[in-house]
């Protein structure tokens, strides 16, 4: 089975390729190309890669038709909430045209290829206390430029199916964490700052932004595991959540983040690090994505939260 992923050198991209060579799946993925491989160094070599930009059409259709890929994993994105604030064009021109590029390039080609369109729950945007847990049908109000964009692209994938047959499914991820997860994502940001402060390199304070809203955390190794299953069992045109179905407040992430040091540590509110617009709660319904694949979460937050403040002391140590 040829398998090809976009954005395989990123944070989730990573595991997916390690799971999917030990499935002896033969791997080729793109990468951007002034992007760091380190996240890949252990595998590299077993890896068939190729630089690419996905918002060039004509570039991305030749490496796609040349590749002739059984499936393909789309997790290429400008992935940062926070960011897409400041960086609305940016954020919604790649990652809309990207997939785009990609189901155009799959209509025009004879072989039926089933890809995989990775959204996020932040297409659900604000969701009242009676619509939780949130299910595959609430309405896709994103109140972020990457939830916007998320949101398009999944639409995108159903559009195509429905017109032209191309085998989309969509994958719903709720928040996950762990190990090589950059800056711009509370738990990395959380992480970095505790083992900065183990190491010396600042004072014992945290800075930190809106502790209250609860977020639907799942462990990335669980959420590749997942994005599998669900290339395997899903049914092309469909939405699938992928979460662990349970909220933690961001407030007792940190909480238990803190706990894992000896340190004593002092936290401090800083308004810089709030977003303009914020969702109270995430909370998804992961019982159609059980049903059709038999997936469900096996790693617990706090070893997802170890893990992850490890790998941030392995780089400031």
């Amino acid at each position: 089975m040829k398998v090809l992923i976009t954005g395989i050198a990123g944070f989730v991209g990573s595991h997916l390729a390690e799971l999917l060579l030990k499935w002896g799946e033969e791997v080729f993925g793109i990468c951007l190309p002034d992007e760091s491989l380190e996240n890949i160094r252990g595998i590299k070599k077993e890896l068939h890669l190729t630089n690419c930009d996905i918002t060039d059409f004509d570039r991305l259709s030749s490496v796609v038709k040349r590749t002739n890929p059984d499936e393909i994993y789309h997790l290429a994105a400008l992935s940062s909430v926070g960011k897409s604030f400041s960086h609305p064009v940016d954020v919604i021109g790649v990652n809309i045209r990207g997939t785009l590029y990609l189901l155009e390039t799959l209509r025009n080609m004879r072989k039926k290829v089933r890809i995989l369109i990775v959204g996020s729950s932040d297409m659900y945007g604000v969701v009242k206390p009676k619509d939780i847990p949130i299910t595959e049908e609430k309405p896709l109000l994103p109140v972020s430029p990457y939830g916007s964009s998320k949101a398009a692209s999944d639409l995108l994938a159903y559009q195509f199916f429905k017109s032209y047959g191309v085998q989309a499914i969509r994958a719903r991820a709720f928040n996950h964490a762990g190990p090589r997860q950059g800056i711009g994502f509370v738990v990395p940001d959380f992480a970095s700052q505790i083992a900065k402060i183990e190491a010396g390199i600042l004072p014992p304070v945290m800075k930190v932004g809106n502790l209250s809203s609860k977020r639907d955390i799942s462990d990335v190794r669980d959420i590749v595991r997942g994005y599998r299953l669900l290339m395997k069992k899903g049914k092309a045109g469909k939405a699938y959540n992928i979460c662990s179905g349970e909220a933690y407040s961001i407030k007792s992430v940190l909480k238990i983040l803190i706990s894992l040091s000896k340190k004593k540590i002092k936290v401090k509110t800083d308004e810089k690090k709030n977003r303009p617009a914020e969702i109270p709660i995430l909370m998804g319904d992961n019982s159609r994505m059980k049903r059709v694949t038999g997936w469900k979460p096996k790693i617990s937050i706090e070893k997802t939260l170890e893990d992850t403040l490890n790998f941030w002391r392995r780089r400031y140590s």
